[in-house]
């Protein structure tokens, strides 16, 4: 069996549990965590609509959005897009985050939640595409009392058990979370 194939399988037994009502948003994240050289084959069996159907056979919504492009698709529609690729350091802010970007990927993930009810997966996917530019933690603390279901983050990285931490492509310091993690 398949890395992604075993990731799907977890998933589904995982999301196979009743799902109590009353945890906070941060307790309804998954992690689903996989190496960086798994990227691909995860992606395939997302955009192939196969995650999609074993979850719906859960009798659970899906819905997903893809951050893997979002970068450039803020600096595109940025004001000052073209001002910004010619001094790039006035980019980040003192975190290491890109100005500005945190109010587009919030407004990106509610408007693309927005449909969803309690009983939906809501589905982060690309991740990996916001390494170097915003904290995947940071955005899941914004988002995860937004999006009324559960959120699935696909992680290209590590999950340190010892520490419950996590490490974005396996280059940043990792960060502790309350989310449940999805290995295989």
């Amino acid at each position: 069996m398949s890395y992604a194939q075993t990731i799907l399988d977890k998933l589904k037994a995982h999301l196979a549990l009743p799902w109590p009502t009353n945890v906070s948003g941060q307790e309804r994240v998954l992690m689903a965590v996989y190496p960086p050289s798994e990227e691909r084959r995860i992606r395939r069996l997302i955009d192939s609509g196969e995650f999609a159907a074993e979850i719906r056979a859960l009798h659970h919504g899906w819905s997903s959005l893809d951050l893997s492009t979002a970068f450039s698709q803020w600096l595109a529609a940025h004001e000052n897009g073209e001002r910004l690729l010619q001094r790039p350091s006035r980019l980040w802010d003192d975190k290491g985050n890109v100005k500005g970007l945190e109010d587009y990927l919030v407004e990106r993930i509610t408007q693309a939640a927005a449909n969803d009810d309690a009983n939906t997966v809501f589905a982060l996917v690309g991740c990996g595409g916001l390494f170097g530019l915003f904290s995947v933690s940071q955005l899941i603390g914004k988002v995860c009392e937004k999006v009324p279901g559960r959120i699935v983050a696909f992680f290209p990285g590590e999950h340190d058990a010892e520490h419950n931490s996590y490490r974005l492509l396996g280059a940043k310091d990792g960060w502790g979370y309350l989310a449940t993690t999805i290995t295989a």
